[in-house]
């Protein structure tokens, strides 16, 4: 009988290492495919940016007029505004900041480039260190993003105010790479949208797209827009005046939807503020 026990035993042990091999092999295996897939949803960022190497999954390409002073309430209108984008903003989106400082010859580049980062509400505790997430979020994006938005509010003057230029230049230092389709794109125009330069003045003459597009000038302004959504922050200036009547009204406005349209873009909002 003990002959038999021992020999039962014996069987027991031995099923007992194999069922604690099989798991050990199950756990490591676990493991392996956590780590994989830890590595595949976090893609390599580049420092300065926070961009996947690999590309970012958006643009939005954002201008800032500081030709005249921005008032108090335009400027809350406008963090408001930018706020937003920055919460909305998934994973990857690439903000491009841009002043309105661009010509019909020389590249534009942007104040600012940077991605979004993962949101702390997003973090997975099971693969994240949560406040890590959180940490890395408010100090590389948002912190950065709002303090470069707040530099580019502070009051300034500019003799000219080149915005179908800086359109251009801009596009094609945010956009010039990027194939039609591939990602969405989209456009922010922080504005009164007075266009004043030596090729298009709206201060000496009534703003007429038909006129301009014909124009031997308009080869050298049109923006290659590829698609984007456009959205115009629109700063009433009372003070932009021709003839004694003002240079904004629905007349200026319609300038610009034509503009956009036959640049390839879309433009979905002009907020007064």
């Amino acid at each position: 009988m003990a002959r038999r026990r021992r020999r039962s035993k014996g069987r027991s042990d031995l099923l007992t290492g194999v069922v604690l091999a099989m798991l050990g092999i199950a756990v490591i295996g676990a493991l392996g495919a956590t780590y994989w897939l830890v590595k595949r949803s976090h893609p390599v960022l580049d420092a300065e940016t926070n961009c996947p190497k690999s590309g970012p999954t958006a643009v939005h390409m954002i201008l800032i007029d500081r030709s005249d002073p921005i008032s108090e309430q335009q400027g809350q209108r406008i963090r408001q505004s930018i706020d937003k984008l920055k919460n909305d903003a998934s994973f990857g989106l690439r903000f491009d900041i841009y002043t309105f400082q661009g010509d019909a010859v020389h590249s534009l580049e942007p104040k600012l480039r940077i991605c979004a980062l993962g949101k702390p509400d997003e973090a997975n505790p099971w693969i994240e260190n949560p406040e890590l997430v959180r940490r890395q979020y408010e100090t590389k994006f948002v912190a950065v993003l709002d303090q470069t938005i707040s530099e580019l509010l502070r009051a300034s003057s500019e003799p000219n105010s080149p915005i179908i230029e800086s359109l251009r230049a801009a596009a094609i230092s945010s956009f010039g790479s990027i194939e039609v389709g591939k990602i969405p794109l989209r456009v922010t125009m922080i504005s009164d949208m007075v266009q004043n330069t030596r090729l298009s003045n709206q201060f000496q003459s009534e703003a007429d797209f038909r006129k301009l597009s014909q124009s031997p000038a308009w080869a050298a302004l049109q923006p290659r827009l590829k698609g984007a959504n456009v959205d115009i922050l629109y700063l009433l200036r009372l003070s932009a005046a021709r003839n004694g009547k003002p240079v904004q009204n629905r007349g200026h406005q319609l300038f610009w939807e034509q503009l956009i349209e036959s640049s390839g873009g879309r433009l979905l909002v002009v907020d007064p503020l």
